[in-house]
């Protein structure tokens, strides 16, 4: 077998060839490979051949499992470099051994087969096409990966692995680009440093290629100072990204620990005074200790109880006067207590370790207690029993990074308080359990999960660490666990955007070198400084000199690189367009405006002058975007932008953050101006805009803040902006409203309307009233309308009028609707079993049901479910449902009418739908609002429309129902005017179901 191990090509005599020492330290876990020299030697020994050739495979091997990591879970791995050399040297056979060996490194590195399959594949498709004559491996290697590597790459990563695209987009980019290096330095080792004759298959070259030695200086001239950009670049993200988390993580950590340090020194005072104020009264006075008890236990409502106790430390005051198990209090004997025995010791305040279960209290407690002295004689002690749930309730609310999770332990490890759900209270909580821990700084800490073995799975997994000691609470401490999952989407980002420029300009490189490097002849020296650090000298905009030459080739070659760093400029500055900029409307985008206003904050604190900063949003895009298209909506926008522009001086700074959002920081304005400027933008929205040829109406509700009364950082005053402008919506709209403190109140008892919401459906606190229906002409009863209620066990019933809109906006009317929809029916089924004549409910459908719910799944299987036959049903709608998807809407009321439903529409007269949209619609019943019939005896608009739309309805075969009806003029007009049917306060006002059951029993049917 040694005898058929032999070198291909090249018979030189000794060449020592080094591949250089490469170590990288992070976060203090070295990983490093020196380089391993090959000293190739004349010689004719298969033996000497055979140890080359082992040499070369453990290389290979080496070479992917002691990687470089360039960035968090993405390595560079050079095992490829050896493979390419093993098949130039020994063969194909050989060089496919050598990859499979080396590939099969991976599967310990990644944990994952893809990677090997992939790099093997590649070892196979060199190799067929380098035997058919194609000599230049490394431009079959960037052929490999633009045919069929990086698609295997993104197939195996997305699907089989399941990750996201950006992940498998940074991975099959840096693959690409890892191995066309690896094959570009391969072909630098065969190309300039030569292997010995007689121990294989003997060449008579006796020379370097010039073609191979230009084509692989100027790739290399383009491919190594883009890469080592890259290196410098990724590594500058990663400084950026530790610094913001640990920032973030330092930032929670100090807040968390100021407000339970001051939440501690006030109790703490509290115990001290309470002390001070029994040693001044007589202990045998035992009813003004026990007032003063109370007193203390009133005015701070966290100690669970307050005592004192005599020198013996039996108590002598109590309050509350029994325990939570019904036990008195009086009488009790502390002196086995620690902190009792610290206190008479030592004379000096004493609070004791976290505790539970004692006197029936099952959350976690710490005492706190303080001498009772007379003069330097010991009297008792004087404390009490502090709850923590303080603690727990200040934790979540004042962590307010998504990311972040913080506990609180004591001496014991024993857990106080935690935003983690799984960390129960008095639970023993580790936090370096199952997890790699790197030190960084000062009670920072890197931990890393052990049991996932996938670098990126690894990184996305991992959290840094922030423990800080709380200081005269019982050496407690905090643990702040900041995920560093949120974050890495956007360094793959970044990232991708690096590899695709080194990846288009290292195959620009290749291709370019490989047609014209043969046609270079003398001014390879000037054109290769000229190109030495071409990418540096575009970023920094350094003036290029190109050579010049009298031969065609020379000037086709400084052509082409001409239009290489062109493009690369062009690249570079389309990038920072990309970053900068928004693509619709030219503004800027939400991150060079977030770096502006940094800017003129600091100049306007700097020169102690005022700032504005206007959040300004759109009213009923979304309904005009919906309506006229997504292309008409951009058209929209851009129109806007032009429109706000107009009203923005020089000195101001006007963005677009995204959607129909724009924010403007105007510096050195006053409130007096700035409510000038917010009104002139208002001023500009008066007049129509014309977008393909219709006249398109929109305001603009504008939120304000001041720097420096409304804050006096970025993210403060962009939020109470917002705020701003969400008040200014609520409002009434097309209005500007300044930030007051007030906003934050409201905007906390929405957040705790819709927390009551989710659980008022599992608690069962909705309740269905129902409304009847009468036929004006007959007087008898046509059915029932299906009302939500819900009847809050602290609040008592809360309108609909809070809480419909708010569950329309948050997605809980889908779930609030499926209910409404099953009790409406089962209850009408329920009333037919219990002997009434059947009748109809109806029940009222939001657009977002018709939106996001399955209707035409969902309504038979309540029907079924019910027992309630379709005939029974009637489902309203409103005809803004109109507005929404026309084609699609209508498909889906054709389903609901062939199941045999009758429709209503609803508030007929207050929405947008036209003549057209309704002759369209399967409608059995028309519903007039209300606001038509309140006044329509007074008004004759109101009489006239009412009577156009019962005319109306009747020649579409509709019957009418008029809501409302609250006296029997009103009903007698109705009558003349041959309405239908009617429902209002005359009739009855919505009944609970016992109400409607006696109503039932006297009505006509």
């Amino acid at each position: 077998m040694m005898a058929g191990l032999q070198f291909k090509t090249l018979p030189f005599g000794s060449v020592f060839c080094l591949v250089g020492g490469l170590s990288f330290t992070r976060y203090g876990s070295k990983l490093s490979w020196m380089g391993a020299a090959i000293l190739f030697t004349r010689t004719s020994s298969p033996v000497v051949s055979f140890f080359y050739l082992v040499l070369l495979l453990v290389l290979a091997c080496l070479g992917n499992i002691m990687n470089l990591s360039l960035f968090y879970g993405v390595d560079f791995i050079f095992g490829s470099i050896f493979v390419w050399l093993i098949m130039k040297l020994y063969g194909f056979k050989w060089g496919l051994i050598g990859s499979i060996l080396a590939s099969s490194a991976t599967l310990i590195l990644w944990n994952h087969p893809y990677a090997m399959l992939v790099f093997i594949a590649e070892t196979i498709f060199v190799g067929l096409f380098y035997r058919q004559k194609i000599s230049n491996f490394v431009f079959l290697v960037a052929l490999f990966w633009i045919l069929l590597g990086m698609p295997m790459i993104w197939l195996s990563y997305h699907y089989g692995l399941q990750m996201d695209a950006t992940a498998t987009l940074t991975v099959m980019l840096k693959d690409a680009v890892n191995s066309i290096l690896n094959a570009l330095i391969a072909s630098l080792i065969l190309t300039y440093l030569r292997a010995p004759m007689g121990t294989g298959r003997t060449s008579k070259k006796t020379s370097r290629s010039l073609y191979d030695i230009l084509f692989n200086i100027f790739v290399a001239l383009i491919v190594f100072p883009l890469l080592l950009v890259m290196i410098m670049v990724s590594r500058e993200e990663i400084k950026k990204t530790d610094a913001a988390i640990q920032e973030a993580a330092e930032r929670q950590s100090e807040i968390i620990e100021n407000d339970i340090s001051n939440w501690r020194n006030v109790h703490v005072s509290a115990v001290e005074q309470f002390s001070n104020l029994a040693a001044e009264t007589d202990l045998n006075d035992a009813e003004a200790l026990q007032r003063l008890t109370a007193h203390f236990k009133q005015i701070f409502p966290d100690f669970h109880n307050m005592f004192i106790t005599n020198a013996a430390g039996t108590t002598v005051t109590f309050y509350p006067l029994h325990n939570m198990n019904g036990q008195p209090t009086l009488g009790l004997n502390f002196s086995d207590r620690l902190y009792f025995i610290q206190n008479k010791e030592s004379l000096q305040l004493v609070i004791s370790d976290v505790f539970a279960g004692r006197g029936g209290v099952s959350e976690p407690i710490v005492n706190i207690s303080a001498p009772i002295m007379s003069g330097r004689q010991f009297q008792g002690i004087a404390g009490g029993a502090l709850d923590l749930g303080y603690i727990s309730q200040r934790i979540q609310a004042l962590t307010t990074y998504t990311n972040i999770h913080v506990t609180i332990v004591d001496r014991n490890r024993h857990v106080i308080a935690s935003t983690r759900s799984a960390n129960a209270v008095m639970q023993e909580y580790d936090w370096k359990k199952d997890g790699e821990i790197h030190d960084l700084k000062d009670g920072f800490y890197y931990w890393l999960p052990k049991n996932i073995k996938n670098p990126m799975k690894r990184w996305e997994n991992s959290s840094y660490i922030k423990i800080t000691p709380l200081s005269g609470l019982g050496d407690w401490t905090v643990i702040v666990e900041s995920s560093f999952a949120p974050y890495q989407n956007g360094l793959y980002k970044s990232y991708i955007k690096t590899l695709t420029i080194l990846l288009i300009c290292g195959l620009i490189a290749i291709i370019a070198s490989f047609f014209i490097s043969r046609s270079i002849v003398r001014p390879i020296i000037r054109l290769a400084h000229t190109t030495t650090d071409l990418p540096n000298k575009i970023l920094e905009k350094n003036a290029v000199h190109w050579p010049s030459s009298l031969l065609t080739e020379i000037t086709i070659l400084i052509a082409n690189y001409r239009i290489m760093a062109e493009r690369l400029h062009y690249m570079f500055r389309e990038i920072q367009h990309l970053a900068y900029y928004d693509h619709l409307t030219g503004l800027p985008n939400r991150v060079l405006f977030n770096q502006e206003l940094e800017v003129s904050l600091e100049q306007s604190k700097r020169n102690g002058q005022t700032a504005a900063i206007l959040f300004i949003d759109f009213d009923r895009f979304k309904v005009i975007n919906d309506t006229l298209g997504h292309r008409n909506g951009d058209l929209l926008l851009q129109q806007v932008a032009e429109r706000l522009k107009s009203s923005i001086e020089s000195k101001d700074f006007l963005s677009r953050m995204g959607g129909d959002e724009f924010t403007a920081v105007f510096p050195n304005m006053t409130r007096e101006q700035a409510a000038q400027a917010a009104q002139s933008m208002l001023d500009l929205f008066t007049a129509p805009i014309l977008i393909s040829g219709h006249e398109v109406f929109i305001t603009p509700s504008i939120g304000i803040s001041m720097y420096p009364d409304d804050g006096e950082d970025q993210e403060t005053l962009l939020k109470n902006a917002d705020q701003a402008m969400y008040a200014a919506k609520d409002k009434g709209k097309n209005m500007y409203q300044f930030y007051t403190s007030e906003m934050d109140e409201a905007s906390c008892n929405q957040m705790t309307l819709e927390t009551m919401m989710r659980k008022a459906l599992d608690h069962g606190e909705f309740e269905l009233y129902y409304q009847p229906r009468m036929n004006v002409r007959s007087g008898t009863f046509s059915g029932l309308e299906a009302l939500i209620r819900w009847r809050h066990p602290e609040r008592g019933w809360i309108p609909p009028t809070d809480f419909i809109p708010l569950a329309e906006e948050t997605g809980l009317i889908n779930p609030i609707g499926e209910w409404v929809l099953y009790t409406a029916c089962a209850q009408n089924k329920a009333w037919q079993d219990a002997g009434y004549p059947p009748f109809s409910v109806s029940v009222n459908l939001s657009v977002r049901q018709f939106r996001e719910q399955n209707l035409v799944e969902l309504i038979p299987r309540v029907l079924r479910e019910s027992g309630l036959k379709p005939q029974y049903l009637e489902l309203e709608i409103t005809e803004n449902l109109s507005m929404h998807h026309m084609e699609y809407v209508l498909s889906i009321l054709h389903e609901i009418k062939r199941l045999g439903i009758k429709i209503s529409m609803d508030d007929f007269g207050t929405g947008y739908s036209s003549l057209s949209y309704l002759k369209k619609f399967p409608i059995d019943h028309l519903k007039i609002d209300q606001s038509f019939i309140r006044d329509i005896q007074d008004h004759k608009e109101d009489h006239s429309i009412v009577k156009a739309i019962i005319d109306m309805a009747h020649s579409l075969g509709m019957i009418v129902v008029a809501e409302g009806v609250e006296t029997e003029a009103q009903s007698a007009l109705l009558r003349e005017m041959k309405c239908d049917e009617i429902q209002g306060y005359l009739i009855s006002k919505p009944s609970s179901v016992e109400d409607i059951e006696h109503f039932l029993q006297t009505v006509k049917f």
